[in-house]
C-alpha cells in the first residue's frame, strides 16, 4: 500500500482557486469530481473556481469533500 502525504499548500501569491487546483492535482482530482462530491454542478463549481468567489460556507464544504483542514488568519498590524 503506497502511502500519501499531503503537504501544506499556503496561499501567498496564489490565488484561493490557485491553491485549491494544486490540492486538486495532488489529490488526482479535477473540479467536476469536486463538484459532484459536493452535490453540485460542475457549472457551478468551474463559475466559483474562474471568479475565485469562495464563500466561509464553500470553503467549510470543500474541506470537508477534500478531507482538508484550513485556517484563515487575520492580524492587526501596529
Amino acid at each position: 500500500m503506497e502511502e500519501f502525504i499531503m503537504s501544506e499548500v499556503r496561499i501567498t501569491e496564489n490565488t484561493i482557486s490557485e491553491s485549491l487546483k494544486i490540492i486538486l492535482v495532488k489529490k488526482n482530482m479535477n473540479i467536476a469530481r469536486l463538484a459532484d462530491l459536493m452535490g453540485v454542478s460542475s457549472t457551478t463549481m468551474y463559475s466559483k473556481f474562474k471568479r475565485g468567489n469562495f464563500t466561509i460556507k464553500d470553503l467549510n464544504d470543500i474541506s470537508k469533500a477534500l478531507n482538508l483542514s484550513y485556517e484563515i488568519t487575520f492580524k492587526i498590524n501596529e
